[in-house]
Parts: C-alpha cells; structure tokens; sequence
C-alpha cells in the first residue's frame, strides 16, 4: 500500500476519506482491544487513531515497559488484522483527560519546564523517542505496514507559539527513523492554527473542533491562503468531539446521537475526520486528569471515560454508532460492512467481606520505614507519584481548641487525630483552615492526601500545583508544625496488606471480598452508589477511583480481568463507610441531567 498526502489523502493512487476512530489501548484491557476494533470496521470506519502515554511506557526514568495494557505493538498488530489504517500521536504531550497530559511524574523532578527547550526536558524526551519509536518504524506504510501517519506533540497552538520547539520534535521522529507523513493537530480557530502549524518543516495542519465544520475549515482555509497560498493540504478533523468528558459531582455530559451524525456529515462533505472518542474505555488506578480555571478552580476527571461515544464503556454500540454508521453508509462511504460484536455483561451474585482492617492498623505492612522530616514533603520528593500520602506528626500537638492551617496543596486532605476524623479539605486556592479540638496530652495529628489527578491541559500544567501533596506545610495557631513521618501509600496493587488488623467503625480501611465464577468469564459492574470513595482492586488489579457523588454509580470489570476459579476484590474506602457487601451489575448506571440515574 501506497499512502500519499496532497490536496486529499490517496491510497495507491486513489482519492481515500479517512474515516478513523479514536481507540486508546491504554484505558482498554487487551482482552477487549478487538471488540472495539472490529466494531470501529462495522460502524464503517477504515483507520483507528491511538494516542501514546508516556507515563505508561517509561513510569520511572529509564524503566520501560511494553506489556500487558501497554502492548503498543499487538495493539497494532490487531488493528492491521481487522483490516484498518493506523494513525498514532506519540505527544510526548498528549492532554486526553489523562494524568499530567501524559507526562511521567519525575520530569517535574528533572526539568524546569515541560512542553518547552529546556534542556533537560528535550533529552528525557529523546531518551523516551529513542526507546519507543524504533518499535514503532517497522509498522509504518512506507515498511509495508498499517501506519499512515503520526503527530508531532499536539495541539500546541492552544499553548505556544515556538516553532523551534515544535520542529526539534519532528527532527527527533526523523532522527529515530519515523518517515511517514507527520502532522500537527489544532483547535479551528485563526490563532491557534497559527500557533500551532509546521507548514514550513512539511507538516499538515489538521483541526480538533466538535461542530461547524464548514467554519473551522474556513479558518484553515483563511490561514493557508494567506501564509501558505502555494501549499497543497487536506481537510480532516483529526478530532471531532462527539461527546464529552465528566468530573466528579456533575451530571454524565450527553450529546444526541442525531445531532452528533448532523455534525459528522458536515465533517465528511468537507474532507476526512477522526471521531474523538469512538471507544474511550476507562480511566485505570489513578491516570485520570484534571482541568483548572480561575473560574472554577481544580476538577479532576473521573474513572469512565466512555465520552458518550459510539461505544460504551464495555465495548458495545450506542444509537449514536447506528447514527454514525447510516451518514457513512448514506454518504457511500463504507462499504460491506460486517456485524458489530456484542459482549453480554452478567451481574454477578452479591458476596460479602469476608476481610477487613483500617488504614492506620496495617500502615507498617503497606509502607515500610516511614520517611521522617521537619518538612512536609510533596510526593516528588518521596519518589512517589500517585495514589495516597499519610502525614503523621511525630511528636503531640498542642491540646484543647485552636485552628490548624493547611498551606499549599492541590489533593483532598483529611485529617484525623488520634485516627479520629476531625475535617476534610477539598481543594481552594488560599490557605485552607479549620476548628481543632484535641485532647489536652498524647494527641497525635494525621493528614491522609490523595492525588485526584495532575492537570493535563493550560498554562496551570507548568504550576507548582503539579507537585503532589502538601507543599507549604502545616500551622496550628500560626505556628508551623515540625517533624513529620510520610507514608507513602501509591497503591498501585493490595500487596502488604495485613487482614489480621482490627477494624474500627468511622476510618479508612480495606476490605476483602472472594467469590467464584465456574463458567467462562464476562464483563460486570460494581455497584458504588452509597459506598463513600476510595479504589477496587480486582485480582490485584486497580480499576480505579470510585465515589459516591456520582456521575458513575458503577464501576466497569472487564471480563479479562476475572478468572475461572476463586476471585479477589479489595476496596480502599477512605469516608470511613462500612462496606459489608459488594454488588454487581450488568450495565453502567450513571447520574444525568435528565434523570438521577441513567442505565
């Protein structure tokens, strides 16, 4: 196969519509990555496009992995075998609602600024490249494979103007031998195609817009006649929005299928388009991201990331794939096409703990040797990044009533003391305080913190907010307390916990459920609504956050996560609610706008 790039994109020649969907293999487990394929083939697509997370591929400097969820290559390697095209977008920025926008954690220990020419930033970048990209060549049309084209960063208009930048990322693709077709990506507005385009270095400039594309196009339009009047270019959105995404506390953000197919059509009459998202999955252990205004300050992003897309979160089509699959079919786009693949999700029977210990009886067993410093020190520092930190004073407060302050933090901070609860903060942007009342001797303070999720779009991704923890200290009557023990806690799996504890009622704590499954195994949800919040772990793998505030009363299990056999769930609550038995279901049951629960 031939794939060249000229005023449209041609296939051997031939004038070709992309008609691509985006698939991110990381938020899908493997077992369920054809189903989602194939289903992108039925709705009548012909190329999937998959961004790249850095975070997933190197999670500490140096330390790579390319297995399991992180398959990159048999990911690729399926979508050839379903018969579509591939475009991949390897960043290193990525935004996708994702943990710090795709950035490992350490880069805010190694480099002054990321997304920048700071030295030290471009060689973890090149060292990244150079790891990754070679695995990647061999796929690539030009060695006979299915990839097509790759982005260079993404979206950069929306935060600079440096070209420089921009080219030193496409030289380094070059340099580690990707010689397909390279592009950027940018909002469809005049100063962010602007900002954003390597037209001088070869790229294509395509666009990132969710309606009007006969405006967003004329942008484009209005741009390349007047800096680029001689250059040839096609027309995609290389994302069109046809859902959203949801924050914790808010109803689930829905889009009509009818609507969303009117869009589409326009999108297609024009040129080519990338449906952001077709299958968004689901936001595994702690990589949701966050946004941040000055308007409404920090929202981390929730676990499912299902976009009210043409597929659910399971993998299986919505009206709004059937609206999808009848323009393309109507527009005579797609071909044969071959039947979706249905998966059945079954609720599994209720099954109660049969284990249970509070936080503070096994911190010895899941932490190690606490770190003791005069400070309070930000997860960076403790070589940590994500999921939980425990602030343990070291030597008593000061009793009876006073106010203690909170200086400098971007997570969720309880605090307990003598393992009581006393207040929770949420996040604001000043100095958060709050009434104490201790005993007059022996009173001991504890501040759990939880990273909800680093920032993943704007200027607030190069803040300090992106260091974890708590950052500026802690006062008790104006006065800073010293000397602290941190337990790190990142709770990427259960392993170190001690069941053999005490419980008490009222305090974080892990509970143990197993149950059987003696036939093949099959998607299900766990039923959170009025389980407080914390996170599940299903034979040892974490699923990732729930909360009771909604909008996702459920929690999705893939079916490749299950085994024949005895099966193991632990769940870390942290509002101190008793969760005695664990319920499932056979489909996601969300909050919405129109009504409390949506099934």
């Amino acid at each position: 196969m031939k794939f060249t790039v000229h005023d449209q994109f041609y296939i051997d020649g031939k004038p070709t519509k992309l008609i691509s969907g985006a698939i991110h293999y990381f938020r899908i487990t493997p077992g369920k990555w054809r189903q989602s394929l194939h289903n992108l083939r039925s709705m009548g697509g012909n190329t999937v496009e998959a961004y790249i997370p850095w975070n997933l591929h190197e999670p500490e400097p140096g330390v790579f992995n390319f297995s399991g969820i992180a398959d990159l290559p048999q990911f690729i390697e399926l979508a050839a075998a379903e018969g579509l095209h591939v475009i991949l977008r390897p960043g290193p920025y990525i935004c996708a609602e994702w943990e710090f926008g795709g950035y490992p954690y350490w880069l805010l220990n190694r480099t002054k600024r990321v997304r920048s020419r700071d030295p030290q930033y471009m060689q973890a970048v090149a060292d990244y490249f150079a790891v990754l990209l070679p695995k990647l060549a061999p796929f690539q049309s030009t060695q006979g494979g299915p990839v097509i084209m790759m982005q260079v960063e993404n979206e950069y208009g929306s935060y600079g103007n440096d070209k420089a930048y921009l080219a030193a990322h496409a030289a380094l693709m070059r340099r580690y031998g990707i010689d397909v077709p390279l592009f950027t990506a940018d909002g469809g507005w005049l100063p962010m195609i602007a900002s954003g385009n390597l037209v001088a270095e070869g790229l294509i400039p395509m666009l990132t817009f969710g309606s009007d594309a006969k405006e967003s196009f004329g942008e484009l339009t209005k741009y390349m006649q007047s800096a680029y009047p001689e250059v040839p270019y096609p027309k995609m959105s290389m994302e069109f929005w046809d859902g959203w995404f949801n924050n914790w506390g808010k109803p689930a953000v829905q889009r009509s299928a009818a609507e969303t197919a009117l869009e589409v059509r326009g999108v297609l009459a024009e040129g080519s388009i990338n449906l952001y998202m077709f299958s968004g999955g689901t936001n595994f252990g702690f990589m949701n991201g966050a946004n941040f205004s000055d308007q409404d300050g920090y929202k981390p992003q929730v676990t499912a990331y299902d976009y009210d897309g043409p597929l659910t979160e399971d993998g299986n089509p919505t009206a709004k794939f059937s609206a999808i699959r009848d323009v393309i079919a109507d527009m005579g786009l797609g071909g044969d096409l071959p039947a979706p693949m249905i998966s059945h999700p079954v609720a599994y029977a209720p099954v109660t703990a049969d284990q249970r210990v509070t936080l503070f009886n096994t911190l010895a067993t899941l932490a190690s040797t606490p770190v003791v410093s005069d400070l309070t020190l930000t997860m960076e520092e403790l070589g940590q990044g994500y999921g939980y930190v425990l602030y343990e004073s070291v030597d008593p407060i000061r009793g009876g009533e006073s106010r203690l302050n909170i200086e400098d933090s971007t997570d969720r901070i309880q605090v307990f003391c003598n393992h009581q609860l006393l207040a929770t903060r949420e996040y604001q942007p000043t100095s958060w305080h709050t009434a104490l009342t201790v005993p007059e001797s022996d009173a001991h303070l504890q501040l759990l913190a939880e990273n909800q999720g680093r920032i993943n779009y704007g200027p607030a991704m190069i803040s300090p907010m992106q260091h974890r923890g708590i950052r500026g200290g802690v006062r008790q009557d104006g006065a800073y307390i010293a000397n602290w023990r941190h337990y790190s806690l990142p709770l990427q799996h259960p392993d170190g916990i001690d069941f053999s504890g005490e419980w008490a009622p009222g305090q974080p704590a892990f509970y143990h459920f197993q149950f059987r499954i003696d036939e093949q195994t099959r998607d299900t949800f766990i039923d959170v609504a009025g389980m407080g919040k914390g996170v599940i772990f299903v034979n040892g793998f974490n699923i990732g956050r729930f909360w009771e505030i909604g909008p996702d009363l459920t929690m999705y299990v893939p079916f490749d996560l299950l085994r024949r056999g005895m099966n193991e769930v632990v769940v870390f609550e942290t509002e101190g609610k008793d969760v005695e038995v664990l319920r499932f279901g056979d489909r996601a049951v969300k909050i919405t706008k129109n009504s409390k629960r949506q099934e």
